[in-house]
């Protein structure tokens, strides 16, 4: 998959924030977890909603997951990196973006 970061996209995602929510440590709540905080970033903070909306969400790793949003000509690709603390806080610590 060839990934190539846009520049015009910068500021899209927001800064890092912690949800207030606690998750199970199982491997799916840990996922559902991280997918709500993900989907509730990209409510507050993604503005290009003129395309065919979410079309995948992807894990890459344990805490990784990278949402593909289809536009008119282009998948806009959004890779979340998040961390799960000992009493299951979710924080999104680092996200980028790309196209397809």
């Amino acid at each position: 998959m060839l990934i190539l970061v846009l520049s015009g996209m910068a500021g899209l995602l927001g800064p890092a924030h912690a949800t207030g929510k606690r998750c199970q440590m199982n491997a799916i709540e840990r996922s559902k977890c991280i997918i709500e905080a993900i989907l509730a970033d990209i409510s507050r903070t993604y503005k290009q909603v003129g395309g065919g909306g979410i079309s995948a969400i992807k894990q890459n790793s344990t805490t990784s997951f990278t949402v593909s949003i289809s536009q008119e000509e282009r998948i806009d690709l959004l890779t979340y990196e998040a961390t799960v603390d000992g009493k299951g806080k979710v924080s999104v610590k680092k996200t980028s973006e790309g196209t397809q």
